[in-house]
């Protein structure tokens, strides 16, 4: 069996579905007895991930690595020319897994559609992906809620849908690489003078609200809890509003933005906080809040089913959303908690990138061989 990959994203994009497409692969080609590997990446723009973070060095299995340094839309308009799909750029796949629903496009070959996110119901996000959804063989999910409701959203067969896990062990791993004891840096920032750091992690979108959680920590610093604030995520929609809050907030001081973050340093930025802050609308996918309790972290999250089915009573919940005074109530719980770690280091560890790996070559050869993937063992 030969299985195409859109690659792009892993070498484009350090987190999110980047970080999936990269951990993934990183896993599979260390399994020994899967299927073939060929990875399309067409694209012309910067690569934030190259070399030893991809971990394609001595593969366990056949792999070929495609790259065409070329404008997307250039692949777009051959499709719609001369009918070339990626498909065919990669000399024929039995199975084309991608990334985005929409690029690149795929002429023959049978397609699997992660979904780690759902739009807006009517959106034109969702009309999108509703045709995404319609043109894949199957679709892969990351929470029991979305295996339930992709089927009943876009009308397809339940059979259709295969419910995967996730990873959480990478952040651990490069850590380990870095510095010998991956929570050295967490117990020198316990033992030391700082007061704990609360994390955002994510671009400034609105949907992820970092004025709500700037409003949460201020209220619960004025209870007289010390602690610090430290969000990591990119400029977006939502940047110029919390630049604001934030310049009349009365704890601007202890309140830290980096809005260019490098993921090399991110194992050792996460290992030194004591609780993770997680506000989101909606997410199919818990790999935040597990990569997180692999380093030990305690986590304030809103109640998304994806959360609650991998964390289950680990997690300090706050209702969907919620007010300020609710997130600083998680935060305080959160911060009572983060003596007990055992407990979250050993769920995450169930979840890895090898395990994953595998279910995706069990999806793959169901879709290869016209089977429904819905039974796909996790």
């Amino acid at each position: 069996m030969r299985v195409g990959i859109d690659y792009l994203p892993a070498v484009a994009h350090a987190p999110g579905v980047g970080r999936y497409a990269r951990e993934m692969v990183r896993a599979a080609v260390r399994c020994k007895g899967g299927p073939q590997l060929a990875l399309f990446e067409w694209g012309s723009g910067p690569r934030a991930m190259e070399g030893a973070p991809l971990g394609l060095a001595d593969p366990q299995l056949p792999l070929r690595r495609r790259r065409f340094l070329l404008p997307r839309r250039a692949l777009t308009l051959g499709n719609r020319w001369f009918r070339l799909g990626a498909d065919d750029l990669l000399g024929g796949v039995d199975v084309f897994h991608r990334i985005l629903p929409e690029q690149p496009p795929v002429r023959r070959a049978p397609q699997v559609l992660p979904i780690a996110e759902l739009p807006p119901p009517g959106s034109p996000a969702d009309l999108a992906l509703a045709e995404a959804v319609r043109r894949a063989s199957a679709t892969a999910v990351f929470c029991e809620h979305y295996a339930l409701e992709v089927p009943k959203r876009y009308g397809v067969d339940p059979a259709s849908v295969a419910q995967v896990s996730v990873g959480a062990e990478h952040w651990v791993r490069d850590l380990a690489g870095q510095a010998g004891d991956p929570f050295a840096a967490q117990e020198a920032g316990r033992s030391g003078d700082s007061p704990p750091r609360i994390l955002v992690l994510g671009a400034l979108r609105p949907e992820r609200r970092p004025e709500l959680a700037l409003a949460g920590f201020e209220r619960l610093r004025a209870g007289g809890a010390p602690a610090q604030l430290c969000l990591v995520g990119r400029p977006a929609q939502a940047a110029p509003a919390f630049r604001e809050a934030l310049d009349r907030s009365p704890v601007a001081g202890d309140v830290r933005w980096i809005d260019d973050p490098i993921e090399g340093q991110m194992p050792s930025l996460v290992a030194g906080s004591a609780v993770l802050l997680h506000l989101a609308q909606d997410e199919g996918s818990p790999v935040t809040p597990l990569e997180a309790c692999a380093m030990g972290l305690a986590i304030a999250a809103e109640r998304l089913p994806a959360f609650e089915e991998a964390l289950g009573d680990l997690g300090s919940w706050m209702p969907r959303d919620p007010n300020a005074a609710q997130v600083a109530d998680a935060l305080a719980a959160a911060l009572g908690l983060t003596h007990e770690r055992s407990a979250r280091i050993a769920l995450a560890q169930g979840y890895t990138w090898t395990r994953c790996a595998q279910q995706h070559f069990a999806l793959w050869e169901a879709v290869a061989a016209g089977r429904p993937p819905g039974q796909v063992a996790r």
